[in-house]
């Protein structure tokens, strides 16, 4: 299987970088936004003319993630989350690469009761969320070898992520002001990672297959407040967590209220163990207290 990152600088390329590591395996390739601009087609293009692409796959990690800038600077947020992911998916198309295209739970807008499964039509509140949702459909016009893989809270070890700002925030001892009205479901970036190798190894060794969206979270639902709560029991800190209301924040990005994410059809159509989020957090914060 020949492998191709993009972003490979971001947390989740970063997670996944570290498990190629990990597992010893070869041909994978890594690359930067200085490596490789997917903003331009031409360039996306001349990059691949000579590499192997037989058997390739190639994930998606690029992403413009900054909620609240977006807000300031949508042609930025649409020209990577939109545009590159056009020309990606083209490419991908016209040259028989399988593409593999990282997405998220912004591209709902937060009301629904209960999880959100594949079947829900999003509907984005965000500059950074409808940049996100404009990429996806330019994945869905190929009709064959794409995988959107939504994701929800996303966080590592590795980036300045809300589990490291908790940690971070927890070591002055004052009390810390969470949201309680925004919920969804913490994803660990290495558990992503690891399911995500396990994918493409399957998608690299069979032909053709339909285009389809699938959502990769830990397992349930949490506030941020209870998120929080978490962190701070599982690092052992003594601070204060102070439950509060979205609006008493002055945030220029709407977020969804609610974007926790159902991950039974992808732990059921690749026989993925997915564990519980709390499970996961224990040891990523276990992780930062031994640094």
């Amino acid at each position: 299987m020949n492998l191709f990152v993009t972003g490979s600088e971001g947390q989740f390329g970063t997670a996944l970088r570290n498990t190629v590591v990990r597992k010893s395996m070869n041909n994978c390739i890594f690359l930067s936004k200085t490596d490789l601009d997917i903003t331009n087609y031409a360039e996306v293009r001349e990059y691949f003319k000579n590499k192997s692409v037989k058997g390739a796959v190639i994930i998606n990690c690029a992403a413009y993630t900054d909620v609240e800038k977006a807000e300031s600077e949508p042609e930025k947020a649409f020209k990577v989350n939109s545009q590159g992911v056009k020309n990606l998916a083209e490419f991908c198309r016209k040259s028989g690469i399988k593409f593999i295209h990282i997405s998220t739970d912004f591209v709902f807008n937060g009301l629904k009761k209960g999880l959100y499964d594949e079947s829900d039509i999003p509907d984005p509140v965000s500059i950074y969320g409808k940049s996100k949702a404009e990429g996806e459909k330019a994945v869905l016009e190929n009709p064959e070898n794409c995988l959107i893989i939504r994701t929800s809270w996303l966080y590592s070890t590795t980036h300045n992520t809300f589990l490291n700002k908790i940690i971070g925030r927890s070591k002055s001892g004052t009390p810390l002001k969470v949201v309680e009205d925004e919920t969804g479901s913490p994803t660990y970036a290495v558990d992503l990672a690891e399911a995500l190798i396990k994918i493409c190894e399957k998608i690299s060794q069979i032909g053709n297959f339909k285009t389809a969206v699938y959502h990769y979270c830990n397992t349930g639902s949490v506030s941020r407040y209870e998120y929080a709560k978490k962190i701070i029991e599982f690092s052992k800190a003594a601070v204060e967590v102070i439950a509060i209301k979205s609006n008493e924040l002055s945030m220029k990005a709407k977020r969804p209220a609610n974007s926790s994410l159902d991950n039974s059809k992808i732990t059921s159509d690749f026989n993925l163990e997915i564990r519980n989020w709390d499970e996961a957090l224990k040891e990523a914060v276990e992780k930062i207290n031994e640094q």
